[in-house]
């Protein structure tokens, strides 16, 4: 009895289908094989080869493959003859109409070009098929030519270039937001390595856009091998050198920014090497951004209005083949931002701002070991440390009013965290069972630490007559230090199970130190081409997803201890004192999410595609913290909720948060790096926490979910960059529209009045608007550009007073305002390839 008979009979799953493949498998004939490389000899994984029919004689077609983490693939030809080979791949020029002639098995190596900027533009797309088969992830990608082609507000901001996604949003503090998440529900990589900050778990990285080769977002269905992020995962590809030096320069003649009449003197100059330490086997890349602010904030008086920082980072790259069956690969970031008034804004004044300085160094090293063909395993390693402090504008106590914030503020504060990580990957052989599996299997250890030092004055509640409602003072050392340890390991079976039918097949386990506690991620995903000619592919998958345990809330455990004392109408003590202090939970788990998602994806030609998603993630298990003296309080908009009785906080997994989004989205690039995408999300954003700006975790839980403050139902998000009549001209348009923001309203305690959230900021429209010059001087090349954010002068307000009774209660304040800017590139000499 065959082997296969033998399996069906103890898995009647496996014989049906096999059956329902069965019509779709092809007799391998002549198989076609090889790898696809890059110009460092390095193989390009996830690269869809894609072989036609060079004539009308050879029926059937087209034949696909995706390249496993070797770079091989391997097509079965049912005839001699004559084919055309297509190669794509997210940041790599196509390779197109390969010609081959089959008489018999043949290996061939192809080679992709990465894409890199103008004046080196081919005629062809950087951007992959939508219907890739071995594609199951459900994802948003971006390429750095897209971040650096397109005019977006602080163009020179790599965080703000993620806004070009669908589903991406950034609330008014600059936190980024994925698919309706908080910022510590997404895992943060850079080359590999999660580079997310351990105290928060948000994105703290300071990066050159044009250093970025690609953007990563999975969300939903992903790979079990990324983990620590309920709601997905951003990976960051950094660009590499190659056996010819390039160079660019962007901004290093000050650029000017127009805003209200008004030259700020803002400065971002950029500068890109890369190149050969040794030709043939070993490159280089390093991107420096530098970066002085000096921006005006509306709704301030002349003088009182601006806020400057001055920020820099680096971003040095190597690989070296040490061999051609071992590669390394090696990362060096340093990041250095002093911001001076940080905090100010309409409602904010000069007072009570902080000066804050932060760094951040991050190390890499990754080797990448071939142990047999279509054999691979990784070995890495990183230290990333974050260091920062705060310091108010004196000591004075802070002050909250209806009108909004007087006094400094309450915190001077120094934080050091790191993380230590290894990680280990291995690619086992392609084998045969019912179709064909590829196998992956790993695990990653990191090592967590966290000390603070905080000092604390206080704070005071001023109520409509000036009188003094409430004062919030602190005692205690503030000497933090927390440690933790997070353990995985992870194993993933994608069964291509006929030409148009793939499934994968994971499970993650993780554990951490500080709760004490694992957890098991199972997940499957499916994508399944309904149609021989490979143009439509339905896709879709339920996972089960885990979040990274921040280290700020086990932190707060050991900080400084709060006595808030009530005033009476006299204005004399109502009471003693009453402390706040925050304890451990008991039982703690990692908080979860499970995602269901779908999507429709149909190319209608090479350079035209649309696609439908729908994503469902229903996260449980979350962090927050509950008051044992009063669990029904109602919620506050303070630091710490004001009253008479004591304050227990303790650390709970309480939190439940929804999301639900369908997204339409139509693509279509033109030759050379010419494209435009329009993309429309409907969606809904919930949470049963409060959350609180003045806070790293919620402090109050309501019985229903309400919507999270950067809650957007609606949104549209397009752009373009096309080609103009006159050559070497090019225009870049964004759009971008949303519901605006949800924000609550207070009584002047503090205490939120209503639902929470159930107000709104006005709808939010950017228009931007540029248009670049491409040009050749004295054998140099140059980009030019010049162009208007927010064409239309929408308002887009940031603040809003808020407190029920005060003079500028429901008034927007922060317009943003139109401005013009000037960009220059530089690209070397004209002859560099």
């Amino acid at each position: 009895m065959c082997q296969t008979c033998r399996l069906s009979r103890r898995c009647p799953a496996v014989l049906f289908l096999s059956f329902v493949a069965a019509p779709l498998l092809h007799a391998a004939d002549i198989p076609l094989r090889g790898f696809v490389r890059d110009e460092n000899s390095a193989p390009v994984a996830g690269a869809r080869v894609t072989v036609r029919p060079a004539f009308d004689s050879i029926s059937g077609g087209p034949w696909q493959a995706q390249t496993d983490p070797e770079g091989a693939y391997s097509i079965s030809l049912p005839v001699r003859g004559d084919y055309l080979v297509d190669v794509e791949r997210q940041g790599y020029y196509q390779l197109k109409d390969r010609r081959v002639h089959l008489e018999a098995a043949l290996e061939l190596t192809l080679n992709l070009a990465p894409v890199r900027e103008v004046f080196q533009s081919v005629d062809v797309s950087g951007q992959p098929s939508p219907v890739d088969i071995a594609q199951t992830q459900n994802q948003e990608q971006l390429s750095g030519t897209e971040i650096n082609d397109i005019l977006y507000q602080n163009s020179h901001s790599f965080s703000q270039g993620l806004l070009l996604m669908p589903g991406v949003l950034m609330d008014p503090t600059g936190g980024l937001h994925f698919d309706g998440s908080s910022g510590n529900q997404v895992q943060y990589q850079l080359n590999g390595f999660n580079i997310s900050d351990p105290l928060s778990g948000g994105f703290n990285t300071t990066l050159a856009v044009e250093g970025i080769r690609s953007v990563d977002f999975a969300s939903g269905r992903y790979s079990p091998q990324f983990g620590k992020g309920t709601a997905g995962v951003l990976n960051i590809q950094t660009d590499n050198g190659t056996d010819a030096f390039h160079y660019t320069a962007t901004d290093f003649i000050p650029g000017a920014d127009f805003k209200q009449g008004q030259v700020l003197g803002n400065w971002y100059p950029r500068v890109g090497v890369s190149g050969p330490i040794a030709r043939g086997r070993a490159w280089f890349s390093d991107t420096v951004n530098f970066a002085y602010t000096n921006s005006l904030i509306t709704g301030l008086p002349a003088g009182q209005n601006t806020r400057s920082g001055l920020a820099t980072s680096n971003l040095f790259h190597t690989q070296v083949n040490l061999s051609p069956t071992n590669i390394l690969y090696t990362d060096f970031l340093i990041t250095i931002d002093n911001e001076n008034r940080l905090g100010l804004g309409p409602l904010d004044p000069i007072s009570t701002t902080q000066t804050v300085d932060t760094r951040e160094y991050f190390g890499s090293i990754k080797d990448q070991v071939y142990l047999s063909p279509r054999s691979l395993i990784e070995f890495g390693y990183a230290h990333n440390e974050f260091t920062g402090s705060q310091v108010p504008q004196g000591d004075s106590l802070y002050v909250f009013s209806p009108a909004g914030r007087m006094g400094n503020y309450f915190v001077t504060g120094h934080q050091d965290r790191s993380r230590d990580q290894g990680l280990v990957h291995w690619y086992a052989p392609k084998f045969n069972l019912a179709g064909s599996h590829q196998i992956e299997a790993g695990g990653d250890g990191d090592s967590l630490y966290y000390t603070a030092n905080f000092q604390r004055t206080g704070y005071e509640l001023i109520g409509f007559s000036n009188q003094l409602l409430s004062q919030t003072t602190f005692t205690g050392s503030g000497m933090v230090l927390v440690h933790d340890t997070e353990m995985a390991a992870w194993v993933l079976d994608s069964w291509r199970i006929a030409r148009r039918l793939q499934i994968d097949l994971g499970a993650r386990g993780d554990w951490d130190q500080l709760v004490a506690a694992g957890a098991v991620s199972p997940r499957i995903a499916f994508t399944w081409s309904p149609f021989r000619d490979h143009r439509t592919r339905l896709a879709g998958g339920y996972s089960i997803t885990h979040d990274a345990v921040p280290l700020d809330p086990f932190g707060r455990l050991y900080d400084q201890t709060a006595l808030t004392t009530e005033y009476n109408a006299a204005g004399l003590p109502a009471g003693p004192p009453v402390p706040t202090t925050f304890v451990p939970g008991s039982g703690l788990k990692l908080p979860r999410a499970s995602n269901w998602t779908l999507a429709a994806d149909h190319e209608f030609s090479a350079h035209l595609s649309a696609g439908i998603k729908y994503l469902r993630r229903r996260g449980t298990e979350g962090f927050d913290f509950v008051n044992l003296l009063a669990p029904d309080a109602p919620p506050s908009l303070l630091p710490l909720p004001n009253g008479s009785a004591p304050g227990i906080y303790q650390l709970a997994n309480l939190r439940r948060d929804n999301y639900d989004s369908v997204q339409f989205t139509v693509h279509k690039t033109f030759s050379g790096q010419y494209e435009w995408m329009a993309s429309y999300t409907r969606s809904s954003a919930r949470s049963n926490a409060v959350l609180n700006n003045y806070t790293a975790e919620p402090l109050a839980i309501v019985p229903a979910a309400v919507p999270v403050p950067w809650d957007a139902p609606n949104r549209f998000v397009g752009w373009a960059y096309l080609p103009l009549p006159w050559k070497n001209w090019a225009v870049s348009l964004l759009a971008d529209a949303r519901s605006g923001f949800p924000f609550s309203v207070q009584q002047q305690t503090g205490i939120i009045t209503g639902p929470v959230d159930s107000y709104r900021f006005p709808f939010n429209f950017d228009l931007d608007f540029a248009i670049e010059r491409m040009l050749t001087f004295h054998h140099y090349r140059f980009a030019l550009r010049g162009g208007v954010v927010n064409l239309t002068g929408s308002r887009n307000p940031t603040a809003v007073g808020n407190t029920i009774g005060a003079n500028n209660y429901l008034q927007f304040l922060g317009d943003e305002g139109r401005h013009f800017v000037v960009r220059v590139r530089f690209f070397g000499r004209a002859e560099t390839k």
